[in-house]
């Protein structure tokens, strides 16, 4: 009989770590201990910030032309901004796989949104996780300047290190629903509270990016002021070396569900 080995994803990210040629790699210690960084302003120049700056004004526009109500404004056509969201890419994916993966990545999703006033917290406003594999980063790039008024990322940290939770997704042989939807009860936040464990708000200007662990405890904030526009670049390991990290073929936005497929071997190469 024919044994066929099904990797979950950290063997997955394991083997992509041995087929990347790289010395001084991150440890899987780094990785996965801490799951909230802040990307070094030093790895952009003047041209991230004039992509920025483009990118901002045009998603405010077609926002702004939009009924402001909801949980937040959409954008339903990543495909527009094509260009804008390749050179991002080109910035933020080299310094993910050199300096937090250690492997080569590809993006798989990208989502451009808009937090708006809402009356009641619900959805992503409460503490949550987004319970896919922990090899599965979420890179937030603030599209205006964010402060505590006008809905700053949230996550729950201890020293400013964030926690994450243990998800029930981890690969072909594990994939389960989460409980209680992923959302933390008021029972886990005491506890945590007791260990020193608090909401830890991301403030910064227009450009600046938090790159999270997808099962960081975190929240949005609803607006007191203005607005919040975001891109959400989420990125993948991969074996093989992609030909661009940003692809028609490989990239999905709001139209697809946001749960990876729950085999780690189905990347970039086995979509297009």
């Amino acid at each position: 009989m024919l044994c066929v080995n099904i990797m979950n994803y950290k063997e997955y990210f394991i083997k992509c770590r041995e087929e990347y040629s790289q010395e001084n790699k991150p440890t899987l210690d780094e990785f996965y201990n801490n799951p909230v960084i802040t990307i070094p302003q030093r790895i952009f120049d003047q041209k991230y910030y004039e992509v920025i700056e483009t990118l901002s004004s045009k998603v405010k526009l077609s926002f702004d032309n939009q009924p402001q109500q909801g949980l937040m404004l959409k954008s339903q056509n990543i495909w527009e901004y094509k260009d804008l969201l390749t050179s991002v890419a080109n910035y933020l994916v080299p310094f993910l796989e050199q300096e937090r993966y250690g492997c080569h990545l590809y993006v798989d999703k990208v989502y451009i949104y808009r937090t708006l006033k809402i009356n009641k917290r619900e959805s992503s406003y409460l503490w949550h996780y987004d319970n896919n594999p922990k090899e599965i980063v979420k890179n937030i790039v603030y599209l205006n300047d964010v402060t505590e008024d006008n809905s700053p990322f949230e996550y729950l940290g201890r020293n400013k290190i964030g926690i994450a939770m243990e998800p029930s997704r981890k690969g072909p042989t594990q994939w389960n629903s989460a409980p209680n939807n992923s959302r933390i009860d008021k029972k886990q936040l005491y506890e945590l509270h007791k260990k020193g464990y608090s909401g830890v708000k991301v403030i910064g200007q227009k450009g600046k990016v938090v790159s999270f662990n997808n099962d960081c405890i975190h929240r949005a904030n609803p607006i007191k002021m203005g607005y919040r526009d975001v891109l959400n670049m989420r990125v993948k390991p991969t074996l093989k070396k992609p030909p661009e990290y940003l692809s028609k073929s490989f990239t999905t936005g709001f139209e697809h569900s946001g749960v990876v497929n729950k085999n780690p071997e189905l990347a970039w190469s086995r979509l297009v």
